[in-house]
């Protein structure tokens, strides 16, 4: 399996380690046309293990759109995350967590996608905005030159794994997404589960058409998949339960699903940021249509769970409560578990 069926990004992958794999984190320094956002380099990484079991993350960190977004403080420029560091140091938790027998992930080849550029893992292109002061600056959106590097390096170095994992929190989540029509038509051979934890998708009406059109979203949208051609896709009507409804039912054999909690803060707070205000009712305006989405989903895809817990916390599966996450009685780790053997864990509300 060769991954050159995505776009064709040249890519310089350094002599990596022998096949007795090592518990450290491997750092691919990729090159060619990948940046983030403030021009810094880019690089992605890996943790080496079962060949046969292959979990790529896209990692989160906020998003922009417009001259005000792009210029605040609410994403990330450039690379902030070294999962060896936080090995070294004790950090890992949630899927990280290789040592903890609860983890349905720990012995998986993991590949690890940063985020820096704004863009939901979805854009090529060199955006130019206007500051509130008036001055113009540029943003490198190139969340899909950046994946396409590592979902090539996966293409060449896991061949052909008889399972795929593709999770993502906050805007990892919609990398995970939108990627995941890409990434199951690459592995043909293999069972593939779709995660997304709290990236639920609650923004206004037309929202896409400013985001479509600022990132330029063609190289990691799944146009082979008829209701979702960018040519015949509107996106002043474009939602993300269209999205999920249309890859789901193109690939009727992978599993797709969701982690949100009621009252996400985070989630409340972009909502806000894509409506241009905050109001005292966001909180519930926001969770009513987070359950919508949920339910839309669910009713018109058979191969779509989703698991809804109470509280305010924003991703689950970098935190301890990726093993501690209890609703009815079911632990959310052994949801998914049961997703990744190929049960059905139910619809967790």
């Amino acid at each position: 399996m060769h991954m050159k069926r995505f776009a064709a990004v040249s890519l310089l992958v350094f002599a990596l380690a022998p096949r007795a794999f090592p518990q450290a984190w491997e750092t691919v320094v990729p090159g060619g046309a990948t940046v983030c956002s403030d021009g810094s380099p880019y690089r992605f990484f890996v943790h080496r293990g079962d060949a046969s079991k292959l979990l790529i993350e896209f990692e989160g960190g906020g998003a922009c759109w417009s001259g005000s977004t792009c210029e605040a403080d609410v994403y990330n420029r450039r690379i902030i995350s070294d999962p060896e560091t936080a090995r070294q140091t004790g950090q890992l938790q949630g899927i990280y967590d290789r040592t903890n027998a609860e983890n349905p992930l720990k012995d998986y080849t993991h590949v690890y996608i940063p985020y820096c550029t704004g863009d939901l893992h979805w854009g090529n292109s060199t955006a130019s905005y206007t500051g509130l002061a008036g001055a113009p600056y540029a943003i490198q959106h190139k969340g899909a030159v950046n994946a396409t590097t590592a979902l090539n390096w996966a293409g060449e170095n896991v061949a052909a794994p008889s399972q795929v994992v593709v999770a993502g929190c906050s805007a990892g989540g919609y990398g995970a997404a939108l990627w995941s029509a890409k990434i199951a038509r690459a592995y043909p051979g293999a069972r593939m589960v779709q995660l997304a934890d709290s990236a639920a998708g609650v923004v206004p009406e037309g929202f896409f058409t400013t985001t479509l059109a600022s990132w330029n979203v063609a190289d990691a949208w799944p146009s082979f998949i008829p209701d979702l051609a960018l040519d015949r896709v509107d996106p002043s009507t474009l939602t993300l339960p269209k999205l999920y409804t249309s890859v789901a039912s193109f690939f009727p054999a992978a599993s797709f699903s969701q982690f949100n909690t009621r009252t996400d803060t985070v989630q409340i707070f972009f909502y806000a940021l894509s409506k241009g205000s905050i109001t005292p009712n966001d909180a519930a305006d926001w969770s009513a249509k987070m359950v919508s989405n949920v339910e839309q989903i669910s009713a018109e895809s058979p191969n779509f769970r989703a698991f809804l817990a109470a509280g305010t916390e924003h991703c689950v599966i970098n935190r301890p409560s990726f093993f501690t996450e209890t609703v009815g009685g079911r632990k959310f780790s052994d949801w998914v578990r049961s997703l990744l053997e190929g049960g059905d864990p139910g619809q967790v509300r």
